[in-house]
């Protein structure tokens, strides 16, 4: 079978290559085919034809990139050729021009952020949907129980006053003692029912909770390395610098970019790529101490927001996961082969009093890269 499937994608290739504005230019092929698709009316529905003919191209494109032609892959490129989602489309279009070797975690990135990133959100407003409904239910279960309680009591307070006169005949007495009898069964009933309602909304809003905490770390977690994403990054150092201004305290950042690591897509793989990928976020999980947050800022670069820690501190931590990062090397467990070891650039900076968080990364960027340009595998911190 995926001999067969390997012939295909050969077919599918060969048709490509064989269009008139591919045979002139092959590395141009999918700018002009973008050309020929945006010259199209813009009256024009995505007939089975057209549907096709973007497929086909998102499966060459991957399989001429060695990208697995998974699902998540093939809307990321599907989606890009049919122009459906434009902010996708000039993202990719950066990336293409940059000239860097684009990897199945570039794709995935992109993947999680226009198509899986709002499923998360949605299934964060579902499940909060849920848990508000149920609390709304426990609290008409509650009301109707005080109701239920409020009738009670006029019961035992009629049959106070009848008791109070003093004088009752005994069928009037056996009347009222029949009342409340009935009273008492009726709210004993409503207070069983209302227990086992209780019960059971209990046992609902745990797992709604549980949902929601769930569906809270998925929208918040990159897919590959496990630790945060560029949302949940975002979202973090609005805090911690609101943090560090109210209670007058350090806060640094680490940007971190992996050296060459173009190298190991080209030389290795993707999947070797993607390997890589995963041991600094592996590591940078080791790294993370008391309230320090790690996340993946993009590609290969990587974020480390340090909560009250000076710069001096925070240089020196840089540094220590730098040194213990590239001590050992990276290597297929199955046949031995050795990849080398994994080195990162690091530019660090110290939060300002005040100052726009869009500043306060721009300097961490400037001195990653002073870093990457003294050499690589260093740890620079900002011009003072």
């Amino acid at each position: 079978m995926f001999a067969d499937t390997q012939m295909d994608f050969g077919k599918i290739i060969n048709t490509w290559r064989s269009l008139p504005f591919v045979k002139s230019s092959p590395a141009l092929g999918i700018w002009k085919y973008r050309l020929a698709m945006a010259q199209a009316p813009i009256f024009m529905i995505e007939d089975v034809d057209t549907a096709t003919q973007h497929a086909a191209t998102a499966i060459a494109e991957m399989a001429m990139r060695e990208i697995s032609p998974t699902p998540g892959n093939f809307c990321v490129w599907y989606n890009y050729l049919s122009g459906s989602v434009p902010e996708l489309r000039r993202e990719l279009d950066t990336l293409l021009l940059s000239g860097k070797t684009i990897s199945s975690s570039n794709i995935q990135e992109l993947f999680d952020k226009y198509f899986r990133e709002p499923a998360a959100e949605e299934r964060l407003q579902q499940t909060g949907d849920e848990l508000q409904n149920t609390l709304a239910d426990v609290i008409r279960q509650v009301a109707q129980a005080g109701l239920d309680a409020n009738e009670f009591g006029k019961t035992l307070h009629k049959a106070s006053g009848s008791l109070s006169t003093g004088r009752i005949d005994p069928a009037a007495m056996k009347d009222l003692v029949g009342e409340l009898i009935n009273a008492t069964k009726l709210i004993g009933q409503r207070n069983q029912t209302l227990e086992a309602q209780l019960s059971q909304s209990s046992q609902k809003i745990s797992a709604l909770q549980t949902r929601l905490d769930q569906a809270r770390r998925d929208a918040l977690t990159d897919a590959l390395t496990g630790i945060g994403n560029r949302k949940s990054f975002d979202l973090a150092i609005q805090f911690r610098a609101q943090q560090a201004a109210e209670q007058r305290t350090d806060l640094c950042l680490l940007i971190m970019d992996i050296d060459h690591f173009k190298k190991f897509n080209d030389t290795y793989g993707h999947r070797v790529g993607d390997q890589v990928l995963k041991l600094v976020g592996a590591r940078l999980k080791q790294t993370v101490t008391g309230s320090d947050s790690a996340a993946r800022y993009g590609g290969e670069e990587f974020a480390l927001l340090l909560p009250q820690t000076r710069l001096a501190d925070a240089i020196d931590k840089a540094d220590k996961f730098r040194t213990g990062l590239g001590a050992h090397s990276l290597k297929n467990r199955t046949t031995g082969q050795v990849y080398g070891a994994v080195t990162m650039s690091i530019g660090v900076a110290r939060y300002r009093l005040g100052e726009q968080l869009e500043s306060f990364i721009t300097r961490a960027d400037q001195a990653l890269y002073r870093a990457k340009k003294d050499g690589r595998n260093r740890v620079i911190a900002e011009a003072s």
